[in-house]
């Protein structure tokens, strides 16, 4: 009976220490399986938690406005910029164009305001461009007005022009007698696009920009702008990404430089086109300078640039390759261009 009792004796502690093992273990593990739990409810609550990002509102400064008002302001219009004036209306108040030369080279990049409130007015639309090329413009435009009946002139003392850059809060849309707030035509991911009459106030909550801002979110998604990335009659409309950028109508008729960018795009390829490039630093490199790969091989030509972001005409079957351009002192700065993501899946397609 006592070898019994003793036998189980033993038994029994065994068994209490096995369950001491159970429970020291459990202990050890109950911290390591709740940590993932924990971890994930903090990525979730901070993903779930956006941080409110404000817009950005930068005066233009560089951007000037032309009008053009009369009677024969859309048919004067419609023979000379590449996409379809008839387009404007109340609902569509603003358009992407360009002004070619006869051998279809690029003179001007245009954005067109329609800011009319009465329908049954006289036809008047703003003609945003680079300030440095309103006289040039207003010049060539009386030049083709002929006995056209419109008026052309300066208005860049009664209007301001504003970029509104995208933040979380999707930025007002509005034409008033004061001026007008559009999505811009180019590409929604600019943001906003403003026409206000000089000394009106941007009521929005936005924080100011600065001109540096504006060309940095600009040249890092690759759109060019002004005299700096288009220089006047050394670029063309396709390679300049117009088609991409809703700037051109092949339905319409006929226009000044029609023959060579219709041609392209009908039977053509496009083989090379302007580009978002990051530099290897911010350096200040001379427009129009050479691109070159590592083999030496001319592979396009630099724009411009705002710190370490710019924009350059690189040839596409080289453009996933590390590019150099050489500064006026001859040392060579490296480049590296990137495909933006609004580009079709076959940039070459004209």
């Amino acid at each position: 009976m006592a070898g019994r009792l003793g036998l189980c004796v033993r038994h029994f502690q065994m068994f209490l220490t096995k369950m001491h093992h159970l429970q020291s273990s459990s202990r050890n593990i109950r911290p390591h399986l709740n940590c993932p739990t924990k971890l994930l409810a903090r990525t979730f609550c901070s993903n779930t938690a956006t941080e409110d990002v404000k817009a950005k509102c930068v005066r233009l400064e560089e951007r000037s406005l032309v009008r053009v008002a009369g009677s024969d302001t859309i048919p004067f219009l419609q023979g000379l910029v590449t996409n379809d004036v008839t387009s404007l209306n109340e609902e569509n108040r603003a358009l992407y164009t360009m002004i070619l030369n006869v051998q279809g080279r690029v003179l001007y990049d245009i954005l067109m305001y329609n800011l009319q409130s009465n329908p049954d007015s006289l036809p008047s639309l703003l003609l945003e461009c680079d300030h440095s090329v309103v006289p040039a413009l207003i010049k060539l435009l009386k030049m083709y007005k002929i006995r056209k009946k419109v008026d052309i002139c300066s208005v860049a003392d009664e209007y301001t022009v504003w970029a509104l850059l995208p933040g979380t809060s999707d930025p007002p849309v509005f034409v008033s007698n004061t001026g007008l707030s559009v999505t811009d035509p180019r590409l929604p991911d600019l943001g906003n696009r403003v026409v206000l009459k000089s000394g009106t106030n941007l009521v929005f909550d936005c924080v100011e920009g600065t001109s540096e801002d504006y060309h940095t979110h600009r040249y890092q998604l690759g759109v060019g702008e002004g005299v700096n990335d288009l220089p006047t009659g050394n670029c063309t409309p396709l390679e300049s990404n117009l088609a991409f950028l809703n700037g051109v109508s092949f339905d319409k008729g006929c226009y000044v430089g029609q023959e060579l960018t219709a041609r392209t795009h009908h039977t053509g390829v496009i083989r090379k086109r302007l580009m978002p490039v990051t530099l290897d630093r911010p350096v200040s490199l001379e427009a129009g300078s050479t691109l070159t790969n590592e083999k030496g091989k001319n592979v396009g030509k630099f724009r411009h640039a705002q710190g370490a972001h710019g924009i350059a005409l690189v040839r596409l079957a080289h453009s996933q390759e590390k590019l150099y351009c050489k500064q006026d002192s001859g040392e060579e700065v490296g480049l590296k261009a990137e495909t933006p993501k609004w580009w079709p899946q076959d940039p070459q397609q004209a």
